[in-house]
């Protein structure tokens, strides 16, 4: 009996990072499913759901496995072992707290350890919806990020998980800038290769997931002055 073929052409594994309390799992329901939690409790080591979206130009689909890692060191152990095999972070601190600005450096670096030095990090500065009504609540200038982003090879998207403010256009910029990584660098990728993923147990197994939703996501042919490492949408 032959097996079913699968439903995408891709499959990436993304990752949130970050401090805990920064909007990471509201950031993740909002995105897979267009709701926020009135009320959310702290992630306890590890949560996944999967996304895919349709690349409409090269007809193309592209699975993502998202996991939502906990913020607080205790979980330090169980989080930064499912860091392996990642494609892509999304790398996030809280628009009106500069202690977790301060700490974007730190899980920089603990990404880079455990995944491979070709993934592709996006900053996300989260809970935009806090500026709307006094922008002096912001911790650090636009310029100052812009740049810490330019110097670490970043890119950079401010969000809003509670409103839906640009929490489906960044991931999509990132799914993108991943697809053409990878197409540059086709020569090396291994056909039909399999992504395997550690479970919380550390034990490898294949992960299957139900019927996911689909967005439609035009690639860009040619650059613009929006789609740099650090544009800000």
């Amino acid at each position: 009996m032959t097996e079913p073929k699968a439903q995408y052409d891709e499959l990436y594994k993304i990752i949130l990072v970050g401090d805990s309390s920064v909007g990471k799992t509201s950031f993740l329901i909002r995105l897979t499913k267009n709701v926020i939690k009135k009320q959310s409790l702290p992630t306890i080591g590890v949560e996944y759901a999967a996304q895919s979206i349709l690349l409409a130009d090269v007809d193309k689909i592209v699975k993502s496995v998202i996991w939502d890692t906990a913020g607080a060191e205790k979980y330090k152990a169980i989080t930064t072992a499912h860091y392996r095999k990642s494609e892509g972070a999304l790398l996030f601190y809280d628009l009106c707290d500069k202690n977790s600005f301060d700490n974007v450096l730190s899980w920089r670096q603990e990404i880079l350890q455990h995944t491979d030095d070709k993934i592709m990090i996006m900053l996300i500065g989260n809970k935009l919806d806090l500026l709307q009504d006094n922008p002096q609540n912001r911790c650090v200038s636009v310029e100052e990020v812009e740049q810490i982003c330019q110097q670490y090879n970043m890119l950079y998207n401010e969000t809003s998980a509670k409103e839906g403010t640009q929490v489906k256009e960044c991931f999509e910029q990132l799914i993108r800038k991943i697809y053409e990584s990878k197409q540059l660098n086709v020569e090396d990728e291994i056909p039909g290769q399999r992504y395997e993923i550690d479970d919380i147990k550390s034990e490898k197994k294949t992960q299957e997931f139900a019927q996911p939703n689909v967005l439609a996501v035009p690639i860009k042919q040619n650059k613009d002055t929006t789609d740099t490492c650090c544009g800000t949408f």
